[in-house]
Protein backbone atom coordinates (compact mmCIF):
# COMPACT_ATOMS: atom_id res chain seq x y z
CA UNK A 1 0.00 0.00 0.00
CA UNK A 2 1.35 3.38 -0.96
CA UNK A 3 2.30 5.80 1.55
CA UNK A 4 -0.88 8.61 0.64
CA UNK A 5 -3.46 6.01 1.15
CA UNK A 6 -1.68 4.84 4.62
CA UNK A 7 -1.74 8.19 5.96
CA UNK A 8 -5.26 9.09 4.03
CA UNK A 9 -6.57 5.84 6.20
CA UNK A 10 -5.06 7.12 9.38
CA UNK A 11 -6.52 10.60 8.48
CA UNK A 12 -9.91 8.66 8.24
CA UNK A 13 -9.67 6.43 11.71
CA UNK A 14 -8.82 9.71 13.33
CA UNK A 15 -11.96 11.57 11.87
CA UNK A 16 -14.12 8.45 12.45
CA UNK A 17 -13.63 8.54 15.77
CA UNK A 18 -15.50 12.23 15.63
CA UNK A 19 -14.20 15.85 16.78
CA UNK A 20 -14.54 17.25 20.39
CA UNK A 21 -14.79 21.14 19.85
CA UNK A 22 -12.19 23.31 22.00
CA UNK A 23 -13.07 25.83 24.62
CA UNK A 24 -12.03 28.37 21.60
CA UNK A 25 -14.56 26.71 19.15
CA UNK A 26 -17.31 26.67 21.29
CA UNK A 27 -17.07 30.28 22.59
CA UNK A 28 -16.92 31.36 19.11
CA UNK A 29 -20.21 29.43 18.26
CA UNK A 30 -21.88 30.44 21.52
CA UNK A 31 -20.65 34.29 21.00
CA UNK A 32 -21.26 34.28 16.78
CA UNK A 33 -24.72 32.03 17.60
CA UNK A 34 -26.14 32.95 20.64
CA UNK A 35 -25.39 29.86 22.66
CA UNK A 36 -27.16 27.70 19.74
CA UNK A 37 -28.75 24.27 20.59
CA UNK A 38 -28.31 20.97 18.02
CA UNK A 39 -30.73 21.75 16.03
CA UNK A 40 -30.33 25.45 14.92
CA UNK A 41 -26.59 24.50 14.52
CA UNK A 42 -27.71 22.29 12.06
CA UNK A 43 -29.98 24.79 10.20
CA UNK A 44 -27.16 27.37 10.15
CA UNK A 45 -24.68 24.63 8.32
CA UNK A 46 -27.34 23.66 5.85
CA UNK A 47 -28.29 27.60 5.32
CA UNK A 48 -25.95 28.69 2.37
CA UNK A 49 -27.43 32.11 2.50
CA UNK A 50 -25.52 32.37 6.12
CA UNK A 51 -22.29 34.35 5.62
CA UNK A 52 -21.27 33.01 8.82
CA UNK A 53 -21.16 29.76 7.94
CA UNK A 54 -17.96 29.35 5.88
CA UNK A 55 -15.64 30.78 8.84
CA UNK A 56 -17.78 28.35 11.01
CA UNK A 57 -17.41 25.50 8.66
CA UNK A 58 -13.60 25.90 8.41
CA UNK A 59 -13.39 26.28 12.63
CA UNK A 60 -14.73 22.87 12.82
CA UNK A 61 -12.87 21.45 10.61
CA UNK A 62 -9.18 22.64 11.52
CA UNK A 63 -6.40 20.32 12.59
CA UNK A 64 -5.95 21.00 15.76
CA UNK A 65 -2.48 19.69 17.61
CA UNK A 66 -4.08 16.94 19.01
CA UNK A 67 -4.88 15.53 15.50
CA UNK A 68 -1.61 16.33 14.19
CA UNK A 69 0.01 14.43 17.10
CA UNK A 70 -1.32 11.47 15.90
CA UNK A 71 0.44 11.63 12.81
CA UNK A 72 3.77 12.89 13.50
CA UNK A 73 5.01 10.08 13.48
CA UNK A 74 3.90 8.90 10.12
CA UNK A 75 5.18 12.33 8.80
CA UNK A 76 8.23 11.46 10.32
CA UNK A 77 9.00 7.83 8.75
CA UNK A 78 8.07 8.78 5.03
CA UNK A 79 9.04 12.01 2.95
CA UNK A 80 6.18 13.60 1.26
CA UNK A 81 5.73 16.38 -1.21
CA UNK A 82 3.35 18.95 -1.70
CA UNK A 83 1.81 17.02 -4.66
CA UNK A 84 1.05 14.40 -2.53
CA UNK A 85 -1.67 16.26 -0.70
CA UNK A 86 -4.50 16.26 -3.95
CA UNK A 87 -3.49 12.33 -3.92
CA UNK A 88 -4.54 12.41 -0.02
CA UNK A 89 -7.05 14.53 -0.43
CA UNK A 90 -8.43 12.13 -3.91
CA UNK A 91 -8.80 9.59 -0.62
CA UNK A 92 -10.20 10.93 1.82
CA UNK A 93 -12.99 12.27 -0.75
CA UNK A 94 -13.74 9.26 -2.08
CA UNK A 95 -17.08 8.84 0.10
CA UNK A 96 -18.48 11.58 1.75
CA UNK A 97 -17.07 12.86 4.55
CA UNK A 98 -19.07 13.23 6.92
CA UNK A 99 -17.90 13.71 10.59
CA UNK A 100 -19.56 14.38 13.81
CA UNK A 101 -18.40 17.06 16.31
CA UNK A 102 -18.82 16.48 19.67
CA UNK A 103 -19.56 19.38 22.44
CA UNK A 104 -18.31 18.93 25.86
CA UNK A 105 -21.77 20.01 27.39
CA UNK A 106 -25.27 18.59 27.26
CA UNK A 107 -25.36 19.43 23.89
CA UNK A 108 -24.29 16.28 22.59
CA UNK A 109 -22.99 16.01 18.93
CA UNK A 110 -24.23 16.78 15.28
CA UNK A 111 -22.63 15.75 12.12
CA UNK A 112 -21.79 17.86 9.07
CA UNK A 113 -20.18 16.60 5.71
CA UNK A 114 -17.67 18.45 4.83
CA UNK A 115 -17.09 19.96 1.12
CA UNK A 116 -14.13 18.89 -0.40
CA UNK A 117 -12.62 22.79 -0.59
CA UNK A 118 -12.54 22.80 3.30
CA UNK A 119 -11.23 19.51 3.34
CA UNK A 120 -8.29 20.88 0.86
CA UNK A 121 -7.34 23.48 3.29
CA UNK A 122 -7.64 20.43 6.48
CA UNK A 123 -4.74 18.25 4.23
CA UNK A 124 -2.73 21.58 3.42
CA UNK A 125 -2.98 23.14 7.16
CA UNK A 126 -1.20 19.57 8.09
CA UNK A 127 2.26 20.83 6.83
CA UNK A 128 3.12 16.98 5.87
CA UNK A 129 5.63 18.36 2.48
CA UNK A 130 7.52 20.22 5.51
CA UNK A 131 11.15 18.75 6.57
CA UNK A 132 11.63 18.81 9.56
CA UNK A 133 15.74 19.03 10.30
CA UNK A 134 16.65 15.02 11.26
CA UNK A 135 19.39 16.20 13.77
CA UNK A 136 16.94 18.50 15.28
CA UNK A 137 14.28 15.84 15.66
CA UNK A 138 17.07 13.13 17.15
CA UNK A 139 17.88 15.67 19.54
CA UNK A 140 14.61 16.74 20.58
CA UNK A 141 13.27 12.78 20.85
CA UNK A 142 16.81 11.93 22.61
CA UNK A 143 15.80 14.44 25.44
CA UNK A 144 12.52 14.06 25.99
CA UNK A 145 11.36 10.69 24.12
CA UNK A 146 9.15 9.85 21.90
CA UNK A 147 5.82 10.57 23.01
CA UNK A 148 6.78 14.03 24.38
CA UNK A 149 9.04 14.78 21.48
CA UNK A 150 5.50 14.59 19.54
CA UNK A 151 4.55 17.97 20.74
CA UNK A 152 7.65 19.67 19.76
CA UNK A 153 8.09 18.60 16.23
CA UNK A 154 4.42 19.53 15.79
CA UNK A 155 5.24 22.50 16.59
CA UNK A 156 8.06 22.99 14.91
CA UNK A 157 6.22 21.32 11.55
CA UNK A 158 3.42 24.39 11.64
CA UNK A 159 5.88 27.45 12.52
CA UNK A 160 7.24 29.69 9.44
CA UNK A 161 10.85 30.32 10.33
CA UNK A 162 13.41 29.76 7.93
CA UNK A 163 15.36 26.95 8.78
CA UNK A 164 18.77 28.63 8.66
CA UNK A 165 22.06 27.06 10.21
CA UNK A 166 21.67 29.26 12.79
CA UNK A 167 17.58 28.78 13.68
CA UNK A 168 18.36 25.25 13.50
CA UNK A 169 21.55 25.39 16.23
CA UNK A 170 19.43 27.55 18.43
CA UNK A 171 16.89 25.07 18.74
CA UNK A 172 19.29 22.07 19.02
CA UNK A 173 21.41 23.90 21.52
CA UNK A 174 18.23 24.73 23.12
CA UNK A 175 17.23 21.21 23.60
CA UNK A 176 21.08 19.96 24.41
CA UNK A 177 21.25 22.06 27.15
CA UNK A 178 18.07 22.21 28.74
CA UNK A 179 17.51 21.14 31.88
CA UNK A 180 14.14 18.34 31.77
CA UNK A 181 13.54 19.15 35.34
CA UNK A 182 13.22 22.86 35.35
CA UNK A 183 9.78 22.77 33.08
CA UNK A 184 8.28 25.07 30.98
CA UNK A 185 10.04 23.63 27.53
CA UNK A 186 6.68 24.29 25.47
CA UNK A 187 6.39 28.24 26.16
CA UNK A 188 9.85 28.57 25.59
CA UNK A 189 10.00 26.77 22.15
CA UNK A 190 6.61 28.73 21.37
CA UNK A 191 9.20 31.92 21.93
CA UNK A 192 11.58 30.52 19.92
CA UNK A 193 9.63 29.44 16.85
CA UNK A 194 7.61 33.24 17.06
CA UNK A 195 11.19 34.69 17.69
CA UNK A 196 12.70 33.43 14.34
CA UNK A 197 9.77 34.04 12.34
CA UNK A 198 10.21 37.70 13.07
CA UNK A 199 14.00 38.35 13.06
CA UNK A 200 16.33 39.22 10.32
CA UNK A 201 18.27 35.89 9.59
CA UNK A 202 22.14 37.55 9.28
CA UNK A 203 21.01 38.99 13.23
CA UNK A 204 22.83 37.90 15.87
CA UNK A 205 20.62 35.52 18.07
CA UNK A 206 21.93 36.67 21.72
CA UNK A 207 21.67 40.28 20.70
CA UNK A 208 18.57 40.02 19.11
CA UNK A 209 17.24 38.50 21.93
CA UNK A 210 18.18 41.08 24.71
CA UNK A 211 16.40 43.44 21.96
CA UNK A 212 13.38 42.16 22.58
CA UNK A 213 13.78 41.73 26.62
CA UNK A 214 14.21 45.68 25.94
CA UNK A 215 11.51 45.86 24.03
CA UNK A 216 9.28 44.66 26.33
CA UNK A 217 11.17 46.56 29.36
CA UNK A 218 10.61 49.91 27.67
CA UNK A 219 7.23 49.08 26.95
CA UNK A 220 6.18 47.89 30.60
CA UNK A 221 7.65 50.78 32.37
CA UNK A 222 5.66 53.00 30.33
CA UNK A 223 2.58 51.07 30.90
CA UNK A 224 3.25 51.31 34.33
CA UNK A 225 4.03 55.33 34.43
CA UNK A 226 0.88 55.87 32.38
CA UNK A 227 -1.63 53.80 34.59
CA UNK A 228 0.34 55.75 37.58
CA UNK A 229 -0.54 59.48 35.91
CA UNK A 230 -3.98 58.28 34.98
CA UNK A 231 -4.77 57.63 39.33
CA UNK A 232 -3.61 61.27 39.63
CA UNK A 233 -5.92 62.84 36.61
CA UNK A 234 -8.29 61.22 34.06
CA UNK A 235 -8.05 60.18 31.01
CA UNK A 236 -8.94 63.29 28.34
CA UNK A 237 -6.94 65.60 30.42
CA UNK A 238 -4.10 63.37 29.66
CA UNK A 239 -5.25 63.03 26.21
CA UNK A 240 -4.81 67.08 25.89
CA UNK A 241 -1.53 67.11 27.46
CA UNK A 242 -0.12 64.97 24.00
CA UNK A 243 -0.06 61.60 26.63
CA UNK A 244 -0.67 58.35 24.38
CA UNK A 245 -2.15 55.94 26.19
CA UNK A 246 0.12 52.88 26.41
CA UNK A 247 -1.15 49.56 25.70
CA UNK A 248 0.65 45.97 26.99
CA UNK A 249 -0.22 43.21 28.65
CA UNK A 250 2.08 43.82 31.94
CA UNK A 251 2.27 39.75 33.16
CA UNK A 252 2.75 38.86 29.70
CA UNK A 253 5.22 41.33 29.21
CA UNK A 254 7.25 40.38 32.05
CA UNK A 255 6.47 36.46 31.39
CA UNK A 256 8.52 37.02 28.13
CA UNK A 257 11.47 38.62 30.06
CA UNK A 258 11.75 35.38 32.14
CA UNK A 259 11.14 33.06 28.83
CA UNK A 260 14.31 35.25 27.10
CA UNK A 261 16.25 34.83 30.40
CA UNK A 262 15.66 31.09 30.74
CA UNK A 263 16.78 30.54 26.85
CA UNK A 264 19.41 32.95 27.20
CA UNK A 265 21.16 31.46 30.00
CA UNK A 266 20.42 27.78 28.56
CA UNK A 267 21.69 28.44 25.64
CA UNK A 268 24.34 30.86 25.88
CA UNK A 269 24.95 30.56 30.00
CA UNK A 270 24.06 33.91 30.18
CA UNK A 271 21.69 37.05 30.04
CA UNK A 272 21.29 41.17 30.40
CA UNK A 273 19.76 42.26 33.53
CA UNK A 274 18.04 46.66 33.15
CA UNK A 275 16.59 48.45 35.92
CA UNK A 276 15.38 51.62 35.47
CA UNK A 277 17.86 54.76 36.11
CA UNK A 278 14.63 56.91 37.42
CA UNK A 279 10.75 56.23 36.13
CA UNK A 280 11.04 57.43 32.94
CA UNK A 281 12.56 55.11 29.97
CA UNK A 282 16.22 55.43 30.55
CA UNK A 283 17.62 52.05 30.89
CA UNK A 284 20.82 51.08 32.93
CA UNK A 285 22.16 48.21 31.50
CA UNK A 286 24.15 45.53 33.67
CA UNK A 287 26.40 43.24 31.58
CA UNK A 288 29.65 43.27 33.29
CA UNK A 289 31.37 44.14 36.39
CA UNK A 290 32.60 47.09 34.66
CA UNK A 291 28.81 48.33 33.98
CA UNK A 292 28.26 47.95 38.26
CA UNK A 293 31.69 49.93 38.80
CA UNK A 294 30.73 52.91 35.72
CA UNK A 295 27.12 53.32 37.88
CA UNK A 296 28.94 53.44 41.29
CA UNK A 297 30.49 56.16 39.67
CA UNK A 298 27.58 58.19 38.40
CA UNK A 299 25.95 58.29 41.86
CA UNK A 300 28.73 59.21 44.00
Amino acid sequence: MNKCKLLADKILEILNEGIPLSDEVVQYIDSTFSNPTIEELNNILQDDSNCEKESLVELLFFPDENIQLQLEEFLENDSFEQEDEEKILNYLCQKPLLIVFHFADKRGAFSFAIPEATARQFVKRLNISKQIDRHLVSTIKKKVGEKHGNRFTVKIRNSRFAATDKALWLLRTFFEKWDTQSGGALKCIDFILSFLEEINQDADIFEALMKKKRFYLKHLKRTEKFEAQLLKTNMETLMLKGKIAAHINKNEARENMEIIDRISLTVFGKTEYYEPLREGETLIELRSEEDFKNIIKRLK
